[in-house]
This record gives structure tokens, C-alpha cells and sequence, in this order.
């Protein structure tokens, strides 16, 4: 898990090992990234759809790449547009990033697709709503190990957390334009667990927690995106319309979205940290992997690093 703050917090220099050309000026890029149209509609899990695009949302297939850039580390700059103009899907903080961004996006064409970001499964201090976590009761769980003033939340707990997620939704996603939104920190049973195995949440908890998360979203007409969780995708799958993880290659974790997502016609998305993917087997199994600077920064910030598998303007798997 990646998690966004407001100012730019430096983690780590990475080294650049490659698979493939990121020059990000060249033009094209495959994939089925069109929003609205990349995939059949129809009603969300939570019932007729409130807004975003309706009951047909983007429903991104594995048929080709689709190149993508995610930040999470600063606000995204619009003046870094003209060097991702070959991106089609862009994945940026929710709370950071304007309207006003959102529809620069859109305006390099019809099959771009803007993926809202935000934490789902904790409670960070720093976060412009942490008082409604602390309003419900939702503010006394364990560390979140390794990321600082962030904390687990009971997701036992639906009708306390729900509605601050839903707020969310609608005024850090819905209401600025976005397609579709990638709830991040929802592996909660298994590091809450570590801490407080006297009060343990159980998986199928869990997994009531995901589904009440995707239903929500597509409620609000919003594409949906499994965030990790790498173990637990075969089981998962049914709920989401997309998958994004890290590091399944240097876990050997890949083969669950293999045999799950990617099984069913569904875009996955992969990025390592501390090693390169295995680009053969990335492009074998048509996975969109690149490698990543840790900080998920701007193209122009220091020590930015993409180094996808196939080139922006590939349109087709090897």
C-alpha cells in the first residue's frame, strides 16, 4: 500500500532497473481505457446509480495495455499534462486533486479515465474529515505499522464507517468528475489482527467490508478497484471491476490476478518498488507492470522513476 499525503514526504531513492521504453512523449497507447464505454452497464450491487456515468461505468478489459500514471505524493500539477499526454488512465489523490485537474484530464480525449484515490480501511489524522472518525467512534484502533498518524478502523463497525466513505465518494470523487475510485488500506483483518488478536476481525468481516465498499461505489455510478489484497483476488474478483497491486512479482503473488481478473476480461494494473517486474510473464499474462519510484511522484519531481514493460504506445501484447 502507497498512502498519499499533502506535502511531499521523501521515503526512499530507488534505482532505475527497466523492461521497457517510459518515454511518456510518445503518442498512441492501446487498451480499453474508454470511460463509459469499456464494458456492458448495469446496475451496482447498491442499486440504481446516483450520478458519475450512470450504471455504465468504466470496466477496463485485458485485451491490450493501457498505459496509466499514478502519484499519490504532492498535488498533481496540470502543468505536467503535456508530458503524459500518451497516458490514458490517470490514479490521483482525491482530496488533493481539483475539478478544475479532473477536466484538464479529460480534455485530452474521450477515452481518458480519471481513478480517484483515498483510504478506506483507516484513520489518518492529518486527513481534512479525521474529525468525523473521531465523531464515530472509529479513531481508537491500532497503528497503521510504518505509515505515521495512521490508524486502523473496525470495519465491523459499517454504519459508523460507511457514511464518512460515502462522503468520500461524493465530494472527493463524484462531485470533481472522476470515473472511478481506488479504496486503498482495506486488508484491515490482517494487520488489525497482529496487533489485537484478542479482538480479531475475521476474513469473511473483511470481505463484508470490500463488498460493502464496491457496492457503494457502484451505486454512485463509479468504476471500482481492487487495491491489493493480492491473496484474497480470486475471492474478490466478482465484486470489482479492475485490480492494482504492488510487488505481487517480488512476492510471487501475480498468479492470483492471473487466474481471477485477468481470467475474466478484467485490466490489472501492477507496480513494483524494490525490483523489476517479470516483464515476460507481465506481458504473458497481460498485466500492466512498470516499475515505480516508491514516493509515486510527478513526472518532474526528483526522483521520479516509470519504467513500464511495454512502451506507452504499445497497442497490443507481445
Amino acid at each position: 500500500m502507497r498512502k498519499s499525503f499533502p506535502i511531499l514526504v521523501a521515503l526512499s531513492s530507488l534505482f532505475a532497473l527497466g523492461c521497457g521504453d517510459g518515454a511518456d512523449s510518445e503518442a498512441g497507447g492501446g487498451g480499453s481505457a474508454d470511460r463509459g464505454g469499456a464494458g456492458e452497464g448495469g446496475e451496482g450491487a447498491g442499486g440504481e446509480a446516483e450520478g458519475g456515468h450512470g450504471a455504465d461505468w468504466w470496466r477496463p478489459n485485458s485485451d491490450a495495455p493501457i498505459p496509466w500514471h499514478w502519484q499519490l505524493t504532492g498535488e498533481f500539477d496540470a502543468s505536467d499534462i503535456p508530458s503524459l499526454s500518451s497516458r490514458r488512465v490517470f490514479d490521483l489523490d482525491g482530496e488533493l486533486t481539483s475539478a478544475e485537474t479532473v477536466a484538464a484530464l479529460h480534455a485530452l480525449g474521450d477515452d481518458v479515465v480519471v481513478i480517484c484515490y483515498f483510504d478506506a480501511g483507516v484513520y489518518e489524522t492529518y486527513r481534512s474529515d479525521a474529525q468525523m472518525f473521531v465523531d464515530a467512534g472509529l479513531d481508537g484502533g491500532p497503528s497503521d505499522l510504518g505509515w505515521e498518524d495512521s490508524y486502523w478502523v473496525d470495519v465491523r463497525d459499517l454504519d459508523a464507517l460507511m457514511p464518512i466513505l460515502e462522503h468520500r465518494m461524493k465530494d472527493w470523487c463524484l462531485a470533481k468528475g472522476f470515473d472511478a475510485i481506488e479504496p486503498d488500506e482495506t486488508e484491515v483483518w490482517a494487520n488489525w489482527n497482529e496487533q489485537r488478536p484478542e479482538d480479531p476481525i475475521t476474513l469473511e468481516q473483511n470481505n463484508a467490508f470490500q463488498e460493502a465498499v464496491s457496492a457503494m461505489g457502484h451505486g454512485l455510478g463509479l468504476s471500482v478497484g481492487l487495491k491489493g489484497n493480492n491473496t484474497e483476488a480470486p475471492a474478490l474478483e466478482p465484486l470489482f471491476d479492475w485490480a492494482l497491486t504492488e510487488q505481487c512479482w517480488e512476492f510471487e503473488e501475480c498468479e492470483f490476478f492471473r487466474d481471477s481478473f485477468v481470467a475474466q476480461g478484467k485490466a490489472v494494473f501492477s507496480v513494483e518498488y524494490d525490483v523489476p517486474p517479470d516483464c515476460a510473464l507481465a506481458n504473458e499474462y497481460h498485466i500492466n507492470a512498470s516499475q515505480r519510484d516508491l514516493d509515486l511522484v510527478g513526472p518532474n519531481d526528483a526522483g521520479y522513476l516509470y519504467e513500464p514493460c511495454l512502451p506507452d504506445s504499445a497497442t497490443s501484447w507481445p
